[in-house]
């Protein structure tokens, strides 16, 4: 059974049963002793709990790369994909086995095959193509709207899931809704959002607007057959 799960933000965590996959996880409350924006909800479980194969982080901010959760992490058999740039941040969180994960490159671990794609950002960062199987998502990371996104639409998207807060280099409600429509997916889920007061979206502004559109719940985790019944 493969199954998804949001854990705030643009993180996720995607499992088979035999490789886990977690993208952007942000687990501590370093955003706010660096830059006093608390947490809206908790933490999904702690830092060492997680048991990804593969942790990616789509670029060098505290809510994608957690400099305070990752050096808690069991890392030893971890693989952690950033753009190039954050490899040095990484390091000194202590991640050993880190693969540059920049625009075009391509990952294949278990069932899954990863690669990631052009993201419009205030850093080097990038979005993620999940291919599993005969099912293909897109995680968009953090990105302002721009045309190159446009040929996502190449991608046959199945599920997308795109910012939505409109704030600190990210795509507002009208231009997610733009580009979804533009991809045609057969879902779309709308992140970035419910984290912190000073940046955050009502999901149902995109959810609203579109036929595909689905909210998932903070922290609960869906059969991704149950998500895409929701057609």
């Amino acid at each position: 059974m493969f199954t998804i799960k949001w854990i705030g933000q643009s993180g996720y965590i995607l499992k088979d049963g035999t490789t886990e996959i977690c993208i952007d996880p942000y687990l501590s409350d370093v955003v706010e002793r660096v830059a006093q924006r608390k947490r809206m909800v908790d933490a999904p479980f702690l830092p060492e709990e997680l048991k990804s194969d593969v942790v990616i982080c789509t670029h060098n901010h505290l809510d994608h790369l957690d400099i305070d959760a990752i050096p808690l992490m069991k890392k030893d058999n971890m693989i952690f994909l950033a753009p190039a740039d954050a490899e040095n941040q990484l390091t000194k969180c202590g991640v050993t086995k880190f693969e540059p994960f920049d625009e075009g490159k391509t990952v294949t671990i278990g069932n899954f095959r990863l690669e990631s794609t052009y993201a419009d950002h205030t850093v080097p960062a990038v979005g993620v193509i999940v291919r599993y199987k005969d099912i293909t998502m897109y995680f968009s990371g953090d990105t302002e709207y721009n045309k190159r996104l446009e040929k996502l639409s190449e991608y046959n998207i199945d599920i997308m899931f795109i910012c939505i807060n409109g704030k600190l280099g990210n795509m507002n409600v009208d231009e997610a809704v733009k580009l979804t429509k533009i991809i045609n997916p057969k879902i779309g889920i709308p992140n970035h959002y419910g984290m912190f007061e000073s940046n955050t979206e009502d999901p149902k502004k995109y959810t609203s607007r579109l036929k595909c559109g689905f909210e998932m719940e903070y922290n609960k985790e869906y059969d991704i057959t149950e998500v895409l019944e929701n057609v």
